[in-house]
């Protein structure tokens, strides 16, 4: 019968000595990924427990389904993985309790599969036990492959000592591959090559094998058993059906080695650029950065090249001398082991090497060092890499997996939400804009003085080393590099941007790269369920960067101290603390109060551009950062970054880039008019003691409105209801909330089609229902931790490590709540314990505390 598959796939055994390694894991998901495997077999993992199961899965979850048989008495266990690919379903999993076997059930190419992964035992009488009970799964309807540590050779020719051995098992294992019409996949390979896959002093033999239903044997190809640097088994691999390796790499996604910065020779020949760039004064200078930067980009790729050539030379080097040690080793054996050790130890440095970028990749590289804490949050690097792949996604009333339409569908998306917005109606200068505050004159001045050298040499430094650039462009380390040729370039660039009013045109272009917002997989269906994230070209950064420091100093003049986000002096605690004070004051005066929290539906995304400049004109911040700004936003055009494909061109006629130094600031000043409006409006009565009162608070789009009566909540009601058809934003009324508080005649649960509660709701990340007693709160936070640090458990951490992930991910939380709620001494002591065993990575506490 023809066996026709919708894809190929490759399949792989392989005994790795342990896999509770965080470093082992790396090893092994880096041969996973280099080899495009699909279903592997492996053996003696060494794994006892569910909770040594979770942490060892943890790598490859993301990629693989894991079934895994818990090692047990004289069994090192095994396991299966098999990768989430849209066409296999599984079906049926059963493990072995003693750590033998794993069976798997699945359906592909609409036919039934059954793979099975053996660890025999190492004893004669026990293997033949073994292998009498694997026969029953053979016997089926289905498609086999079955494949393992076999412990076991059934020809003479499979082992360095060619005199015949008797050993029962190995017929056992011949009947059962006979009477269940199985042939080993070397039938249909080439003699060529290692043809033992276990060498142990001077015993070699091909243990490891593999063999499938005689259907598939015209279907295998590319067999290859590769000698691996942690294991003294083989990985041996193979083919069904006829795999072509697809091209990874897309020239449009390309960035800079930051490494190169430190080449003394790639470092000659950008200074030698540099000094060409300055003699070409009959080009623009726009032309001559934008050519300067492609030189560069292509003297970085020669670069990059050869030295990456001359270290993957060095690598293919020793695994070609590893192999022909290992021929020699199979003809005579133990006479090449030191030999063979050595080259394994220089491969095992090649290893650490890559287990060191790929914790760089992963952004954990400071908590692999362990020495300081940082602000990003982290994640495994398959992590990572699953947020930078979308598998499928709702298009229409369907659920596709085909890239094209998942890219084509966020397109459509982002072209619509992108598009030049219009105002539903006129007014926004009578009712909104001249609430606005007007800068002096004297201060205007001060904004006018040119962009000088000074300001982006500053810039330069402050640049973030670790940021992603736009397209095609060159890395923050190169500017930093570089900074005093970069600073008087870029300030030439800039300063005929001004005269023309155009600035050069890879300032216009970026990327978006989609940060989900929830890790629920069933929200994740929907286009609205990423964040979009600008990736801008760092000339732009630092020039934007320029220009919000210019904004910064004078900010407070244009915004209220209501709004706290993005301004120097300014902290989202001022927001909670005021919060929770009214709440306090409510219940002290038994008085009350209702906040209503309003969601502005794609906040940054709806900013109108010609509103924003309007803005900017009537506060008069002067022509530098008016005219910067508009040419910042002119002839925009993003590309969406799916699947590691770049998406066609979207114009961008409104919002503010998320990702960009000024985004924040110039929101801030979007949204001021809407809040004056509430502020000064009389008919609105907010929370007042004494002679304060309080009517809004605002982070960003977060704002929260406080009122004292149900007329004042229709008032704002209309209000935003009017910003938002003159400005072209939107209010999603649906995910609006709010609470009564006090004393209440009424307290409907629907009101102005809002949800309302009696109970305080979570306000910027902290829970205010529990700001009068805080005892629940601290013991399921502490109960939270106690779980997490299980999960960090069994990784190769210094203790300095372990206390840095305390401090990034098991107390930055609780840090930020204490600012607003306290914590009783008794919850105090828990978590020092908690956060003490996890640090000296033991049951009980090496140490004593005076707390």
């Amino acid at each position: 019968m023809a066996v026709i598959l919708d894809a190929p796939f490759r399949v792989a055994t392989i005994n790795v000595r342990g896999l509770a390694a965080r470093r082992r894991q790396y090893q092994l998901s880096r041969l996973f990924a280099e080899n495009e495997l699909d279903i592997i077999a492996v053996q003696k993992t060494k794994v006892e427990s569910q909770e040594q199961t979770d942490r060892m899965g943890q790598p490859f979850r993301t990629l693989f389904n894991v079934c895994v048989s818990h090692a047990m008495g004289t069994s090192g266990g095994c396991c299966l993985f098999l990768r989430k690919s849209p066409g296999f379903l599984e079906t049926a999993v059963i493990s072995c309790a003693y750590g033998r076997f794993v069976k798997c059930d699945f359906s592909f190419s609409n036919m039934q599969w059954r793979v099975i992964c053996v660890y025999a035992p190492n004893r004669e009488c026990e293997r033949r036990v073994f292998f009498e009970g694997l026969s029953e799964y053979l016997n089926c309807e289905r498609f086999v492959i079955l494949l393992g540590d076999f412990n076991c050779v059934c020809a003479p020719q499979d082992r360095v000592n060619l005199t015949r051995v008797r050993d029962q098992s190995a017929f056992y294992v011949t009947d059962i591959v006979t009477n269940n019409s199985l042939e080993d996949v070397t039938s249909v390979s080439s003699s060529n090559g290692v043809r033992f896959t276990h060498f142990q002093g001077s015993s070699h033999a091909r243990l490891d094998r593999a063999y499938v239903s005689l259907d598939l044997v015209p279907l295998c190809a590319h067999y290859i058993a590769q000698p691996v640097s942690f294991s003294d088994h083989s990985l041996v691999m193979f083919t069904i059906g006829k795999k072509v390796k697809q091209p990874n790499w897309n020239w449009s996604l390309w960035k800079m080695n930051s490494c190169l910065v430190k080449d003394e020779v790639f470092t000659v020949q950008v200074k030698e650029l540099f000094r060409k760039l300055h003699e070409k004064e009959a080009t623009m200078w726009a032309e001559r950065w934008e050519r300067f930067k492609e030189q560069v980009k292509l003297e970085a790729i020669e670069r990059s090249s050869i030295l990456n050539f001359q270290r993957k030379q060095k690598e293919k080097t020793l695994r070609s001398q590893l192999s022909n040690l290992l021929l020699e080793e199979s003809a005579k054996p133990g006479e090449f082991r030191q030999e063979i050790r050595q080259v394994k130890n220089q491969l095992e440095v090649i290893d650490c090497e890559r287990y060191r970028g790929t914790i760089v990749r992963s952004r954990s590289e400071k908590l692999w060092h362990g020495e300081r804490p940082t602000k990003r949050a982290m994640s495994d690097e398959k992590r990572y890499a699953q947020r930078k792949e979308i598998t499928e996604l709702c298009v229409g009333n369907s659920i596709t997996r085909d890239k094209k339409a998942i890219e084509g569908a966020f397109v459509e998306f982002y072209r619509a939400l992108l598009k030049k917005s219009v105002p539903e109606e006129d007014g926004f200068e009578k009712e909104f804009l001249s609430l606005m505050p007007r800068l002096e004159e004297h201060v205007r001045e001060r904004l006018e003085e040119p962009i000088s050298v000074r300001e982006l040499t500053v810039a330069i430094e402050e640049s973030s080393a670790s940021k992603t650039p736009g397209p095609n462009d060159l890395s923050a380390e190169f500017y930093k590099a570089f900074k005093r040729e970069a600073a008087e370039a870029l300030h030439e660039v800039l300063t005929e941007a001004y005269q023309k009013n155009m600035l050069p045109p890879s300032s216009s272009k970026s990327h978006i790269v989609l940060i989900p917002k929830s890790d629920d997989p069933v929200k994740l269906l929907s286009v609205s369920s990423y964040r979009p994230i600008s990736l801008t070209n760092v000339d732009y950064k630092i020039y934007m960067k320029v220009l919000a420091c210019r904004l910064q100093n004078i900010i407070t003049y244009l915004v209220g101290p209501h709004q706290t986000c993005g301004i120097k002096g300014r902290s989202i605690c001022t927001n909670i603390h005021v919060a929770r004070s009214i709440l306090e004051c409510c219940d002290a005066f038994a008085d009350r109060v209702a906040m209503l929290q309003l969601d502005l539906e794609k906040a940054f995304d709806k900013v109108a551009h010609d509103i924003l400049f309007r803005i900017l004109e009537h506060v008069n911040v002067g022509s530098v950062l008016l005219y910067g700004i508009k040419m910042a936003y002119a002839d925009c055009t993003t590309s969406i970054i799916v699947n590691r494909s770049i998406s066609k061109n979207i114009h961008v006629q409104s919002s503010v880039r998320q990702g960009c130094p000024l985004s924040p600031l110039l929101f801030a000043i979007y949204l001021e008019p809407f809040c004056l409006r509430i502020i000064h409006n009389d008919n609105i009565r907010g929370f007042r003691l004494q002679s304060s009162e309080v009517k809004v608070l605002s982070y960003a789009d977060d704002v929260a409105v406080f009122c004292s009566d149900h007329d004042s909540l229709r008032k704002v009601a209309s209000i935003a209801s009017s910003f938002c058809k003159k400005t072209a934003s939107r209010i999603n009324w649906g995910k609006c909330a709010g609470f009564w508080h006090g004393n209440w005649a009424t307290t409907p649960k629907v009101f102005l089609n809002v949800q309302w509660t009696t109970l305080p709701v979570k306000y910027l990340g902290v829970p205010l229902q529990h700001y009068r007693d805080t005892k629940q709160l601290w013991n399921e936070e502490t109960d939270r931790v106690r779980a997490k640090t299980e999960g960090w458990k069994g990784r190769e951490f210094s203790m300095f490590a372990r206390a840095t992930v305390c401090n990034l991910f098991l107390i930055a939380k609780i840090w930020y709540i204490l600012q607003v709620l306290s914590m009783s001494r008794l919850n105090v002591q828990k978590l020092h314990r908690v956060f003490a065993v996890f640090i000296w990575n033991s049951g009980w506490e090496r140490c004593s505390r005076t707390n």
